[in-house]
């Protein structure tokens, strides 16, 4: 039984911050004075996380859990287990209007002060609630016959519940002195959110052991999920494994010395999943709409409206799991290692399905996906000593690729695409880009010929340095039929490796990792495109290397402020999009022990240790936009990091 209670404090308008525009180069942080600057629409950041009120959070919690084991006969065993746990959060959210001046202290009286205007502050007061229940009972028998057959069977079930249940109340235009719900302005129920879910399951598994030579498994489960309407509710699964312990036969005993582990193994498996369904996705829900509606005298109307079309066929989607492998260990265990292979296969994937336009909603996705997915996985240690120097170095490679089969889109766009039909998940297309504009003749070629056969944008203003797309089905025109395949955003390889050594109280450790292959498109914004605002600093991976009659060979076209000039630069191509691969050096640790000797004289310390660490001190990477290859697609503007390197000294003590 364990119990825990939290208070927390942040700044209200924290997010409004972080998510700010970033400020003009020399913007001060506050007046002459010391108070509250802002510069037309402007408002230092720093003022409204002091400010703009607290956002102050309780969270109470409590977890119980009880098990009851009982040896019921020889080698068969009961095992009950019972648990809950709560969570408790109440949080008092001020929300408050600021005062703001002038660099000289004067005050500002126009619509940029108060900011957030006085009428708009508020204060909201909320609670919610999280309950957890699981229940879990099964048998356990375990028997050894003849020293040999090791057989094992286990049969059990489990349920988990579990509800929430949230409120929220808010007062607008509130006194920031009172820190309690407050407000001269409307008082309004904020938000209300209630929910539960289920999950019950019966599951067994059945295990032999021949000498620790041959082993099988079998194991199937019954799950059945609230998520899903009734007659789609229940599901079966099962799996099998085997393995072979070479190594154990006779006919090994004489590379017994050199060979000390070879395995085989082989599995296949069927798992549900049921991500992607909301709790009552079948279900046809409604919005209450309350004086909402049209004008119906002096008052508008309240009515009902649907939450939206719902599938009343979704289920459990079926995940198909093939795995071959093999651990081996040579030369006394210093070489070890596993190669395995493997193949995943989803024919009732949950995926959207495009409807004609007179459908009159958004149609629910459904189980008429075919997915994909196989690779391989290789790792392998060499660890050794030489005298009282001991070392280790070791590596690991995983391939995968994937494809969906159907289900998807059939028609690309340009840049990511999330599912299309013969090609991996969160593709990248684009088009085939040719080289920049070098010279007036090819400049007046190019314009003649596509400005008015394209659909991709391309301004009539075109300039010398700018890019050239290739018409890749030879139809006079640049087209989204020009489009090519560019990669996946998800890595095919990724690796790492690793070495370490002690010697005489030293200790060294760094490891390497990386991505063989990956395409990552980021799209057109502010902090990808050099001096696509001119309000605002530029990021610097463009200086020096521009195109310019001198430099025709340079990366990056001829600088603009012309968003026109720009989105066609810039748009989804073989030269816009990145090759994601990098090699990072991802760790590395230096430490010294002081010895056992030095350390008993002290009378009160047993173990000294000093140490200086790196993190990502390194990376070689082909990412043009000057950012961390390891951030996801999805970053955009200030999300967009630089590298971080970190390093630490430090010291473990032991008393």
């Amino acid at each position: 039984m364990s119990a825990s209670r939290q208070h927390q404090v942040a700044p209200t308008q924290i997010g409004s911050i972080l998510g700010s525009s970033i400020p003009q180069p020399g913007l001060p942080v506050s007046t002459i004075d010391g108070k509250p600057y802002a510069w037309g629409g402007i408002h230092t950041p720093n003022w409204s996380a002091e400010l703009g009120g607290d956002n102050k959070l309780v969270v109470t919690t409590m977890n119980v859990n009880e098990i009851l084991k009982v040896n019921i006969l020889d080698g068969l065993d009961f095992q009950g287990t019972l648990g809950y746990s709560t969570n408790n959060a109440a949080r008092d959210e001020q929300y408050l209007s600021i005062d703001w001046y002038q660099y000289d202290g004067t005050p500002i009286q126009n619509e940029n002060s108060p900011y957030p205007a006085k009428e708009k502050s508020s204060y909201t007061k909320s609670s919610a609630r999280t309950d957890n229940y699981t229940a879990s009972a099964f048998l356990t028998y375990k028997k050894l016959f003849d020293e040999a057959h090791d057989i094992s069977l286990m049969g059990g079930v489990q349920y988990d519940y579990a509800a929430y249940d949230y409120s929220g109340t808010k007062a607008m235009d509130v006194e920031a002195a009172i820190e309690s719900l407050n407000g001269k302005g409307q008082v309004y129920i904020d938000k209300v959110d209630r929910w539960e879910e289920a999950i019950l399951s019966y599951f067994g598994r059945l295990n032999y052991n021949y000498k620790s030579r041959y082993m099988v498994e079998v194991n199937a489960r019954y799950d059945g999920s609230s998520k899903f309407l009734p007659k789609n509710r229940w599901n079966f699964f099962w799996g099998a494994s085997a393995g072979w312990r070479i190594t154990e036969e006779k006919f090994m005993e004489n590379l017994r010395d050199y060979v000390n582990e070879l395995k085989l193994r082989a599995s296949y498996g069927e798992v549900g999943n049921q991500n992607g369904i909301g709790r009552y996705d079948g279900i046809q829900l409604y919005n209450y709409k309350s004086n909402s509606g049209a004008l119906l005298g002096n008052s508008k109307g309240t009515y009902v409206e649907s939450a939206g079309l719902v599938s009343t066929v979704r289920t459990w989607e079926r995940i198909y799991n093939y795995n071959l492998g093999i651990d081996f260990g040579f030369f006394n265990n210093r070489l070890t290692g596993t190669f395995e292979i493997f193949k995943k296969k989803n024919d009732n994937m949950l995926v959207s399905r495009l409807h004609s336009g007179v459908l009159g909603g958004t149609a629910p996705s459904t189980n008429s996906g075919k997915f994909e997915a196989n690779g391989y996985d290789v790792s392998l240690t060499w660890h050794d000593k030489i005298g009282s120097f001991n070392y280790h170095v070791g590596g690991t490679l995983t391939y995968m690729t994937n494809k969906l089969v159907d289900g998807g889109n059939i028609v690309v766009s340009a840049g990511y695409n999330e599912a299309v039909n013969g090609y991996p998940l969160n593709s990248v297309f684009g088009y085939r880009y040719v080289g920049k504009v070098q010279n007036q003749d090819q400049l007046d070629y190019y314009v003649d010929k596509y400005v008015g056969s394209n659909s991709i944008a391309l301004p009539a203003n075109l300039r010398l340095g700018d890019h050239m797309y290739e018409d890749v089905n030879k139809d006079g025109k640049l087209t989204q039929d020009d489009l090519v395949f560019l990669g996946s955003d998800d890595p095919k390889y990724s690796f790492s490796f690793n070495f370490g050594c002690e010697w005489k109280g030293f200790d060294f450790n760094t490891v390497f990792q990386g991505v063989g292959k990956r395409t990552i498109y980021r799209e057109i914004d502010s902090w990808k495109v050099p001096f696509k605002a001119i309000w605002l600093n530029t990021t610097n991976q463009s200086v020096g290397n521009v195109w310019s009659p001198e430099t025709p060979n340079n990366h990056f076209p001829t600088y603009s402020n012309s968003n026109d000039i720009n989105n066609y630069n810039y748009i989804p191509s073989t030269w816009s999009a990145d090759n994601g691969a990098y090699l990072r050096l991802k760790e590395i640790v230096l430490g010294y022990t002081l010895p056992k000797a030095w350390m008993n004289k002290s009378g009160f310390i047993s173990n000294l240790r000093i140490y200086v660490s790196g993190a990502d001190l390194w990376e070689k990477s082909y990412i043009t936009d000057g950012w961390d290859p390891e951030a996801t697609r999805k970053v955009e503007n200030k999300q967009r990091y630089p590298f971080n390197r970190t390093v630490t000294f430090g010291v473990n003590a032991t008393f």
